[in-house]
């Protein structure tokens, strides 16, 4: 139905579609279906939303999702408007959004809604945006229909080889070898995790396996202005030397580096200097 992408527009979504819940369900693990089942009783329809982040690949040490406002937030604010337009037109059914922090496979979603199709790196590589987008979902029960079998890439095999911890292998993505999770690790780290970090581009997060990714050789940057204005790219020793963790979290509140403190990216700033 147009009126969900509609809707999603206008919260600031790229893109949006509705989907029928039960073949997602039918694949998803059974403590994720429950749990979805436990949060909305009677699901029966997910409406897929993209949200764009690309502003350019300038130069700096923090990946590019985490440069603008904290992805949670804006998503947050985009859906719950979303979940009022839809209220207002169906008062009888119920609305339940999620960023990120979900049972549900968001880039999975979006690609049986249309939305794009799934990389090798487990992300949905949009037509406009390629891989540089924030997937959401809202479910509800009403008895939404469409949607498909998600659609692959070529397969082309650049953002396997390219993956600096050897994350992304046949059998799936393993999170204990990928570069954007060991960034974010507290405390110590082993050996071959502090190489990687020495190594690789940024302090926190890793691009490597969309920086090659073909989808994104021409993707159009963000009109959205929290992933393009007031962009923090780049982190110092010297920025963080004065501050207290408490400090640096109110400091950079409302930035997706801050959620773990300011232990990690110290440590992560004096492995680069080794």
């Amino acid at each position: 139905m147009e009126e969900w992408k509609n809707w999603a527009l206008q919260c600031g979504a790229g893109d949006g579609a509705a989907i029928a819940a039960e073949p997602v369900l039918r694949r998803m693990a059974e403590e994720k279906r429950r749990a979805a089942l436990g949060d909305l009783p009677g699901l029966k329809g997910l409406i897929a939303m993209v949200f764009p982040y690309y502003a350019g690949d300038l130069p700096g040490n923090l990946s590019l999702y985490a440069r603008g406002e904290d992805y949670h937030k804006v998503l947050g604010r985009a859906m719950e408007e979303f979940c009022r337009l839809a209220a207002e037109s169906y008062p009888y059914a119920h609305f339940r959004a999620y960023a990120d922090i979900s049972p549900y496979p968001e880039a999975q979603i979006c690609a049986r809604a249309g939305l794009g199709a799934l990389g090798q790196n487990g992300l949905l590589l949009t037509p406009r945006w390629g891989s540089y987008v924030f997937c959401g979902v809202v479910a509800t029960d009403l008895p939404l229909k469409g949607g498909n079998e998600p659609g692959g890439c070529i397969e082309c095999g650049k953002c396997r080889a390219a993956c600096p911890g050897g994350a992304l292998t046949p059998n799936g993505f393993c999170e204990e070898r990928c570069l954007s999770a060991i960034t974010q690790k507290r405390g110590e780290l082993a050996l071959w995790e502090e190489q990687l970090i020495q190594k690789g581009q940024y302090v926190w997060g890793c691009d490597r396996c969309q920086q090659v990714c073909p989808y994104n050789e021409k993707a159009e940057q963000t009109s959205c202005g929290a992933f393009s204005q007031n962009l923090v790219a780049e982190i110092t020793e010297e920025e963080l030397a004065e501050l207290s963790d408490r400090r640096f979290r109110k400091e950079y509140a409302g930035r997706a580096f801050s959620w773990r403190g300011i232990g990690p990216l110290k440590r992560n700033l004096k492995l680069k200097k080794e």
